[in-house]
């Protein structure tokens, strides 16, 4: 009897060596492992597919995976055609240019009271979709740990017990559109799984029943449905949605109890669920649902090979390297989090980097990223989880285009595109003019219903243009000459025809934007927002009329349209430095400054391609640095301070103007203070569930490294001084350019990129780096004022190399 008691032992500690062994093994290279599980939503294991999401609390035996759908933002108040303000249009310029703001302001809110539009109305939240619940026997747990593999979007779960050692894999397939739940063990599976709504807490009940008509699960046939009815669903919100899930077992039986099924004795399970909204009828989604879980199939390796051939193929595309350690490599994310606090390093800002971008890829499909990706676990999310565009949305999908994930973009594009029609009404109602107005908060409708005597987001008219930005975007990019022509031209021409009518013209010559804002600032004088001018105002319109004529050359329009649009632009104000050396963010007398502020709309000309005013003026370049610098004040008062996206705007401006130690401090209160132990990102330091800087921080570590605008590319403009040696891998730069490769220590620098089509291209190499020693294969070249001009040839590789040594 001892003999086999000895046996016993020894066999069981060989098992849970080979067990975590085995574990180990399988920790994933680009990714993270925790060894607690989340304690609240927002430390949940992500993976999305850019349509559904998924939340894994991570819990062994009391496992609540959170599922979301992009298209699920709980209708509240049906959307409202906004008042007509043309009759009063007169009086609110009237009024401004006597510097009476306050009663602009309250003008505004008495016409939307007195044409019954009520309060403030807020845009549908974006909330949780279901909960799928997988309750398996508790038991002593050892040799816990939870993992996210950025590559297949694998949300794990391992631990073992006193029966064996059993893992969960969760990720959302991309190639598959279900939601697959993956089981196995060492012992047999017993589990009970469910689908069902979202829990809510006891003070939000009169919320749910009022906007929840229905919601129930039942078991029909081999297949879990759960049924979610709306209470107020409105023109342009789905009437509810349906959730399939299905069960695959291996071995063992699979009963029907209590709207659970029950596993009892599996050697494996699989689960997969499927989220689909409808409008009026549900009979098509649901066949569309049911067959995406029949297609399937049912093995898990098919499953994850598909997804990794389609989300792997777009994470892959882009590497960086960054000279990390074997202890930085090894960190749990929730010592990296603690430790980052105290200061971070180059090695931690590559994790930082592979998380962010996974982060974004997970989030963008269907719609591109909201204020919390794709994510939610509350049914009151902070601005209600929407797309914000004064900000947010383009911070999010900043790293799209440089970050090799063009495709991605269609997302954006799409969802505007669909938007269209209420963009109309809002350019007509609020000021008669022909084209389009982008409202501030957007969800389910694009009508701008958001007004404030203090936040009057009404008179922000910027929206437009700093869309049609991103489309103009796309084709310096990717040189897509159809797309310009049947997509980004049409938007920029209607965003154009705004301005155009809107503009009152000033006794001097030139236009005046009245009324205007400047996202969310006021002057030192009042507390009013609305104004005249804003500089932000007039650098996106003097942006969007210069793309018009550059895309109307390239399109091959009429030499007349083009000169009506350089007279148009003449016409627009110069930029102003203030007697304090910054720029003024209003080109209008009576407005100081307001510094300590989180946003710093007057740089919108330096967030992405560089304002030709602005890189044509020596004043201008030194009274914008000096302007980041003020706005970085106040951010190092609060540890970078709420709005982490305005902490990138000012970091992708810093890198445009080569002020490397300002974009270096930007990065670096960027990866201290703004991350959740499951590697997402945060609004505020340390709080508020938030996306924006999962797109901002590896756009930021891309500019650092390589920047681009049109025939022109700047290698290391503000490469951070400790990142001695690295190498970064399949960005791309404007001009439909690839940078294959950057690779750099302290002896030499080698760039490989190729060209799509046949260009010239200056480039420029920083950090001190004189080109004396170096050499140049597969394109003709010469060296201007210490720069290389490329002749780059269609498709064929260029090698650059660049010796450091002095």
């Amino acid at each position: 009897m001892m003999n086999i008691r000895i046996i016993f032992f020894l066999l069981l500690a060989m098992l849970i060596q080979v067990s975590t062994y085995a574990q180990k093994e399988s920790v994933p290279e680009k990714g993270f492992v925790s060894w607690l599980p989340a304690a609240k939503w927002e430390d949940a294991l992500l993976s999305g597919n850019g349509t559904m999401g998924a939340m894994v609390m991570g819990n062994p035996f009391k496992e609540t995976i959170i599922l979301n759908h992009a298209l699920l933002y709980l209708p509240n108040e049906a959307p409202v055609i906004p008042p007509d303000m043309t009759p009063y249009l007169d009086e609110i310029k009237r009024l401004s240019f006597e510097g009476k703001y306050q009663e602009v302001a309250e003008l505004g809110v008495k016409i939307w009271k007195d044409t019954g539009y009520g309060e403030k109305k807020w845009t549908d939240s974006y909330v949780p979709a279901a909960n799928l619940t997988i309750d398996m026997p508790a038991s002593n747990v050892k040799n816990y740990r939870r993992m996210v593999n950025y590559e297949t979007a694998e949300a794990v779960v391992e631990w073992t017990d006193q029966n064996g050692t059993f893992s969960r894999k969760t990720f959302v397939s991309r190639a598959d559109g279900v939601v697959v739940t993956q089981i196995k063990g060492t012992a047999p599976i017993n589990a009970q799984i469910s689908l069902h709504q979202h829990p809510h807490t006891w003070e939000q009940n009169g919320l749910i029943d009022s906007l929840i008509k229905k919601s129930q699960t039942n078991i029909e046939s081999d297949l879990m449905h759960y049924h979610v009815e709306y209470a107020k669903p409105h023109s342009h919100s789905p009437d509810g949605y349906d959730g399939l899930l299905k069960v695959i077992n291996k071995g063992g039986e699979v009963s029907k109890t209590k709207g659970c099924y029950e596993v009892e004795n599996a050697q494996e399970v699989i689960i997969l669920t499927c989220i689909e909204p409808y409008k009026g009828t549900n009979e098509e989604s649901l066949l569309t649902i049911q067959n995406r879980l029949n297609n399937a199939g049912n093995d898990y390796n098919a499953l994850l090979n598909r997804q990794i051939n389609s989300h792997g193929e777009l994470y892959d595309r882009v590497s960086l390297e960054l000279n990390i350690t074997e202890e930085e490599k090894e960190m749990t994310s929730e010592t990296l989090v603690s430790k980052v606090r105290v200061g971070t390093s180059a090695g931690i800002m590559q994790r930082q980097f592979e998380a962010a971008r996974y982060n974004i890829l997970c989030a963008t499909g269907t719609n591109p990223p909201n204020l919390q990706g794709i994510w939610s676990g509350t049914w009151t999310p902070p601005w209600s989880g929407d797309f914000t565009h004064d900000g947010n949305v383009e911070v999010a999908v900043s790293n799209l285009l440089n970050g090799n994930m063009p495709e991605l973009m269609m997302a954006y594009f799409d969802y505007h595109e669909r938007m269209m029609n209420d963009y109309r009404i809002n350019a007509k109602q609020f000021y008669g003019a022909r084209g389009i107005h982008v409202a501030a908060h957007t969800s389910t409708h694009g009508f701008n219903n958001h007004y404030d005597e203090t936040w009057c987001m009404e008179y922000w008219n910027g929206g437009a243009g700093w869309t049609a930005s991103y489309f103009y975007d796309y084709y310096l990019y990717t040189k897509d000459k159809e797309f310009l022509k049947k997509r980004a031209f049409p938007f920029m021409n209607e965003a154009l025809m705004f301005w155009e009518d809107f503009l009152t013209m000033g006794a001097d010559g030139k236009y005046i934007v009245v009324p205007s804002y400047s996202p969310e600032n006021n002057p030192l004088e009042h507390r009013w927002q609305n104004c005249i001018n804003a500089t932000m105002d007039i650098m996106i319109i003097k942006e969007l009329t210069r793309n018009w004529i550059s895309a109307a050359k390239i399109l091959g329009l009429s030499r007349k349209e083009i000169q009506e649009k350089e007279e148009f632009l003449s016409h627009l104000p110069d930029y102003q430095i203030s007697k304090d050396g910054v720029l003024r963010e209003w080109l209008w007398d009576g407005f100081t400054d307001n510094q300590a502020h989180r946003h710093a709309s007057h740089l919108y000309g330096l967030y992405e391609v560089p304002d030709q005013d602005i890189l044509e003026s020596e004043a201008l370049q030194n009274a914008a640095k000096k302007t980041i610098h003020e706005r970085m004040k106040i951010r190092k008062m609060y540890q970078g301070g709420e709005m982490a996206f305005g902490m990138c705007h000012l970091g992708f401006a810093a890198v445009n103007m080569k002020d490397k130690a300002t974009a270096s401090e930007i990065l670096e209160y960027l990866s201290r203070f703004y991350w959740t132990n499951s590697m997402a990102t945060t609004h505020n330091p340390g709080n508020l569930f938030n996306m924006d800087i999962s797109g901002g921080f590896p756009s930021l570590i891309t500019r650092m490294i390589v920047n681009s605008r049109s025939g022109y590319i700047t290698i290391f403009p503000t490469l951070p001084d400790d990142w001695g040696s690295g190498e970064l891998s399949g960005v791309l730069a404007r001009g439909n350019i690839k940078i294959n490769c950057i690779k750099w220590d302290e002896r030499e620098v080698k760039i490989q990129l190729s060209s799509q089509n046949e260009q010239e291209v200056t480039l420029e190499i920083g950090n001190g780096i004189q080109l004396k020693n170096f050499s140049v294969n597969g394109a003709k070249y010469k060296i201007k004022d210490g720069k290389l001009m490329l002749y780059l040839s269609k498709d064929k590789i260029v090698e650059i190399e660049v010796s450091r040594l002095k």
